[in-house]
């Protein structure tokens, strides 16, 4: 762990550390372990993309299928750099696709699921 020295900083930086400090410790008491994720998320607005796809798929597919989707949907340009992938076999013959807390699932266990409701 490293020392904090406050001779550094002006009396606005620290009071601007202040601010961030005791909403993390609201969150924190609020919300728990996620509190970290969104303050992060707050600070640096770097968006959480990842995407769920079976792995069959062909991934320049899977690419070109979230980038139109992303577009389309959450409304945003995505970096391919900023996108995490991850392999899913229960997912059957399609993706997931998660925006910070926002799920897209189009995968055929959805669909089949959503069928069964009818």
């Amino acid at each position: 762990m490293t020392n904090f020295d406050i001779t550094k900083y002006n009396k606005t930086e620290l009071q601007e550390i202040a601010k961030i400090l005791k909403k993390f410790r609201a969150l924190r008491k609020n919300i728990g372990k996620k509190s970290s994720q969104i303050l992060s998320y707050e600070l640096s607005w770097d968006h959480k993309l990842i995407v769920e796809y079976f792995p069959a798929l062909d991934k320049t597919k899977v690419l070109d299928t979230t980038k139109n989707i992303y577009k389309n949907i959450f409304n945003i340009e995505i970096n391919e750099s900023k996108l995490v992938w991850k392999e899913n076999p229960n997912l059957k013959w399609w993706m997931r696709l998660f925006f910070w807390d926002d799920l897209l699932d189009i995968s055929f266990e959805s669909i089949s699921n959503n069928l069964r409701k009818i």
